[in-house]
């Protein structure tokens, strides 16, 4: 198998803080990866770079098969689907949620080209099958944070992407359209058709299927490998500074906090 990932060594300095500390990491194609960790552990300063969106201050980083420095990145935005609130910050309140959805198939948050009849239908049916057609007329301003990160999804699955990035996407979604959503990616993960990383705070919401993990602490990679081997009561009581009981019921992770 090829790998989809390849990060060497690689630190990330911002804002006077090192939001990555000589980080190595290889994902093969086709893996599904939960990448879990508390706040500030750099999980999103990491998934921005698979994206291009921010740059290593050292070591090298090749996301499928292109390697930084010696490609053109728009082109690999293009290979992509990503959803992040890092992302959706780049997003303007007046984008219609149409063109906001469209914008995934070329790797932007702006879209500069009209909308084919085709293009239309595809976004059309993604929100449906989401659904959320009745948002597709309204600017992103106008909608919930629940609204928003399923409309997000739905740009993420316009671009048929090759590597899909979910960086805490169940935030805003209540129980119902959370347990749909983690549903659809378990069957995705168990097709092994293309290959996902999905970050979390949360064990719970790692979707059935997903065969890898790694946890992060202040910028490094506690633990990484096979999900079943990585992620233990021993290794998320390190990570969070507590005493936590990991216990695996229908597929899913539950932590408790042992008194």
């Amino acid at each position: 198998m090829s790998r989809a990932i390849s990060v060497r060594r690689v630190t990330i300095e911002y804002d006077g803080k090192r939001a990555l500390q000589g980080l190595d990491w290889s994902v093969r194609s086709g893996e599904s990866w939960a990448v879990v960790g508390p706040n500030g552990a750099g999980k999103t300063t990491l998934m921005s770079l698979l994206n291009g969106y921010r740059w290593p201050t050292q070591g090298t980083v090749e996301v499928l098969g292109m390697r930084f420095g010696e490609c053109d990145l728009r082109e690999l935005r293009t290979r992509i689907g990503m959803v992040s609130s890092f992302l959706e910050s780049w997003v303007r309140g007046d984008e219609r949620v149409i063109e906001l959805v469209v914008s995934g198939k070329y790797g932007s948050t702006r879209l500069w080209t009209r909308v084919t009849a085709a293009e239309r239908r595809r976004a059309m049916s993604l929100l449906r099958v989401l659904g959320c057609e009745d948002l597709a007329g309204k600017k992103s301003r106008e909608l919930s944070q629940g609204e928003r990160q399923r409309v997000m999804i739905a740009r993420t699955l316009m671009a048929d992407a090759e590597l899909l990035i979910l960086d805490e996407p169940c935030e805003g979604l209540d129980l119902g359209a959370r347990e749909k959503f983690l549903g659809g990616l378990s069957r995705l993960a168990k097709a092994k058709l293309t290959t996902m990383v999905y970050v979390t705070h949360r064990t719970d919401e790692i979707p059935e299927g997903f065969n890898h993990a790694m946890i992060l602490k202040e910028g490094k990679a506690l633990a990484a490998g096979r999900i079943e081997k990585t992620l233990t009561s021993e290794n998320l009581s390190e990570c969070y500074n507590l005493p936590v009981r990991l216990e695996r019921l229908g597929g899913r992770y539950y932590t408790l906090i042992d008194a």
